[in-house]
């Protein structure tokens, strides 16, 4: 059995394939971390809760502090670092004590009961071991056994205990909009280190998730600790090293501006934290997490589903969309061989193209209700939607169902709905509209409601569903004082509910999680979206590190994006122009997606343009369904080269971009892994080639057709020899085909 009780020791033991966790019960009843790391098998090597605290001597002065090591410390007690758990009673009494009662084993799952000797509050731990993946799932459960009301003002997930060593580094992911998933390493030093986001999301300031190790681990090997909290909103990591050196994790909820009145009775249930251990390199800790993201988080619908080839108006017609533009748009979207046509902004409000109202952005008087605009689309949505249909082609929509604006009549006719003050004026948030208050049940309800009428009046297969805004303070108008914090919590758990609602009633709805570009990448929205918008910036140059960054924790073809193939949006940012290809290329190792003006291009630009999505017909499988892994990172050279691999084993398919390559260098050998080393694989190359000549005016011509024969390679000479590329400069791609022969 993986989950593992020592009576006599009283220890339990949580073992994974490769790694163990372990605690045990204190004669007193403090349940206290004994080891969290590489594989113990036998109770007898475990380190001893006194070993463990009292490893600096003061001589005949030394005193055993278990309060140190606590699976779940609350306030009080002798600790001084973070508590997991704050309380305060009615009578003004803040310190908690939990001393063990019971445990049961389920399978997977373990439950440890421990409860306060004197105050009526009990708290329940629970671990799911994911044994082959070394993961373990972890939350409490905390109970008000008593009559009287008490105020919970944090509750963090879990607490974790490093190995005492000399040194360890803290990886994690930084960001800001147009600028997400910044791979950043750091030594941990004395003191907290405190990660987090305070605005109602759980990014873009950063992503929900860490890396630890002890500054030797590298892609593929060295021991690394990981950890991502599947929560949507707020949330807060804290790395501490005492003054002894304990390095101490506490992880979970935020506790900014946060409490719960929990009354008798009631129990207020942690966000879950999913964390575990690899000797495998970061390389190991990103397959494993994605493994298990596709064996127990992405919903059923998603996980082998291939993305078709997307389309989106964002970067075509912007906001000035009606009927008859978008027919046409629809019908060379067609002869291009789209597979997915997403209309963005301009389907809702009441005015025509050109309205002057709200500085040209008529379209968003319809924010909050939601509702066709019949003067651009007098026929209706519905009228788009069978002509997209009759192509074969799935249609897409896009919404802001969390967005109101101030004129739309949702405000007058239900204020409490919005996020805000009852004594207070209403706040005007990202691009000039209210928040609605998805704490507010009602207002959860209608929105969830609004949505299933638009999927299933207009025969909808896909909504971008966006959120541009942060709620950096919570009002809740019209609910009671004492329960004015909780709209944190709420928020999150009516959102997910409603989105879970959503795409429980048609499974087969692409939902992408779009929210401004990656303020809500976490695992608790990957349960039932299709696509997580990497970023507004689509500059395929800058997307080449946020991209890594974004797979360390999420697979590839989750990274959304409305407009990869742009002349708009590929170049809005940094004003910087990139080939068709290049921009093709990096969208590859995601769902493609295309906006531009067909109307405007030439005969060539449109012959490339069938060329670059035919290649991503031809690759999609294989990259959308297989495992991933790093060859050459971004963030160590001026290239990047990244392998994806059947899951079959017989193909692959390597993306190799040139981000700033100088002087007249190339790129060093690429060297391939998990390939066999006995069998023989063909190796084709994609991309722009020449051919050169020494004696013509016109010293290079490009060969027509794009792809490169590197020849027959066996698995072991192309795994440890590698194989040179031709990629260059800034903006130069390839992207070679592995297969087994």
């Amino acid at each position: 059995m993986s989950v593992q009780y020592f009576e006599n020791e009283k220890i339990f033991m949580l073992q994974g394939r490769k790694s163990t966790y372990a605690f045990e019960i204190q004669n007193g009843g403090a349940v206290c971390n004994l080891h969290w790391g590489g594989k113990v098998n036998d109770v007898i090597d475990l380190p001893t809760t006194e070993e463990l605290v009292n490893h600096i001597s003061t001589g005949p002065f030394s005193q055993v502090n278990t309060d140190d090591r606590q699976e779940y410390r609350p306030f009080g007690g002798k600790s001084v670092t973070d508590p997991a758990l704050k309380i305060t009673f009615k009578d003004g009494t803040r310190n908690v004590f939990l001393n063990y009662v019971s445990h049961k084993i389920d399978n997977d799952t373990l439950y440890v009961v421990t409860k306060d000797p004197k105050y009526p509050v009990e708290v329940t731990l629970v671990y799911r071991l994911i044994e082959e993946f070394d993961i373990i799932e972890r939350k409490a459960v905390i109970k008000n056994t008593g009559d009287e009301d008490f105020v919970i003002e944090n509750a963090f997930s879990a607490k974790y205990y490093l190995p005492n060593i000399d040194k360890y580094r803290l990886t994690y992911f930084p960001g800001a909009y147009y600028h997400e998933f910044q791979r950043t390493q750091e030594i941990i030093k004395n003191g907290r280190r405190v990660v987090e986001t305070r605005k109602g999301l759980s990014g873009n300031d950063a992503m929900p998730f860490f890396m630890i190790d002890d500054t030797t681990a590298v892609e593929e090997f060295g021991g690394v600790y990981f950890g991502t909290l599947i929560w949507s909103g707020n949330w807060k990591f804290i790395f501490e090293r005492d003054q002894t050196d304990r390095i101490v994790i506490t992880c979970g909820a935020n506790d900014f501006d946060f409490d719960v009145c929990l009354e008798g009775g009631q129990t207020y249930e942690t966000p879950v934290i999913a964390a575990g251990y690899t000797n495998g390199g970061f390389g190991n800790v990103t397959r494993n997490l994605h493994r298990y993201e596709k064996k127990e988080i992405i919903h059923p619908t998603e996980k082998d589903r291939i993305l078709p080839v997307i389309y989106n108006t964002a970067g075509s017609l912007r906001n000035a969309a009606n009927e008859e533009i978008v027919l046409k748009e629809v019908d060379m979207a067609h002869e291009a061989g789209i597979e997915l046509f997403v209309l963005e902004g301009g389907w809702t409000g009441t005015e025509d193209i050109g309205s002057p109202t709200n500085n040209g952005q008529s379209h968003r008087l319809g924010f909050g209700t939601w509702t066709v605009n019949k003067v651009r689309f007098p026929n209706g949505l519905k009228a788009i939607s069978d002509r997209v249909h009759s192509y074969g082609m799935k249609f897409g929509l896009w919404i802001e169902p969390e967005s109101v604006f101030p004129l739309n009549e949702l405000v007058t006719e239900h204020p409490d709905w919005i996020v805000g003050y009852d004594h207070r004026d209403l706040e005007i948030k990202g691009i000039g509209c209210y928040s609605l208050n998805m704490a507010n049940d009602d207002a959860c309800e209608y929105i969830t409601n609004v949505l299933i009428k638009l999927i299933s009046e207009n025969g909808i297969d896909y909504i971008k569903n966006d959120f541009n805004r942060a709620n950096t303070h919570l009002g809740w108008r019209g609910e009671e004082i004492k329960h004015q914090k909780e709209a944190w919590d709420k928020y999150v758990r009516n959102m997910w509910k409603c989105y879970g609602t959503v795409k429980e009633k048609f499974p087969n709805l692409i939902f992408e999680n779009s929210a401004g570009g990656g303020k809500r990448t976490d695992l608790g929205m990957l349960k039932f979206a299709g696509r997580m918008h990497r970023s507004d910036n689509q500059d395929p140059v800058d997307s080449l590190k946020m991209h890594e960054g974004f797979t360390y924790l999420l697979p590839s073809k989750f990274a959304g994006g409305a407009c990869f193939i742009s002349d708009l949006y590929s170049q809005l940012v940094n004003r910087r122009k990139t080939t068709m290809e290049f921009q093709a290329h990096v969208g590859m190792m995601s769902g493609l997606s295309v906006s531009l003006k067909f109307a405007e291009l030439s005969d060539d630009r449109m012959a490339e343009l069938k060329r670059l999505l035919a290649l991503n017909k031809e690759i999609r499988e294989t990259v959308q369904t297989g495992e991933f892994y790093r060859l050459v990172s971004i963030y160590e050279r001026p290239y990047c080269a990244y392998q994806f691999r059947g899951n079959d084993g017989k193909r692959s398919i390597v993306f190799c971009f040139a981000e700033n390559i100088a002087f007249g260098k190339t790129a060093d050998f690429i060297r391939l892994k998990a390939l066999d080393p006995d069998k023989k694989y063909k190796v084709t190359g994609n991309g722009t080639y020449y051919k050169y000549h020494t004696t013509s005016p016109k010293y290079k011509t490009e060969i027509p057709s794009h792809k490169k024969d590197y020849g027959i390679h066996t698995g072991a000479g192309l795994m440890n020899v590698g194989i040179q590329i031709g990629i260059h400069g800034q903006g130069s791609s390839e992207i070679l085909v592995v297969e087994e022969q």
